[in-house]
């Protein structure tokens, strides 16, 4: 039984690693197969928290991405 939980740890693990996530750090790559495991779990992880956070992070790094765009323009 325990070889079928590493196998299965292996292929998520696997399918976290994509071609776009190849340079994750050791730390990032446990983060997120835990929380891959964890959010199976009904109830255990705020979605409606997580979500707005990340909605939140992207609109200040679309701002900041602009905000340069903007200064890098008018200096040009």
């Amino acid at each position: 039984a325990s070889s079928t939980n590493v196998e299965r740890a292996f292929s998520h693990g696997g399918l976290t690693v994509s071609k776009h996530r190849h340079a994750l750090s050791d730390e990032s790559m446990r983060a997120a197969t835990v929380l891959s495991s964890w959010a199976d779990v009904d109830g255990l992880i705020p979605e409606g928290q997580i979500v707005d956070h990340f909605r939140e992070k992207n609109s200040r790094f679309v701002h900041a991405v602009s905000a340069a765009s903007a200064a890098s323009s008018s200096s040009s």
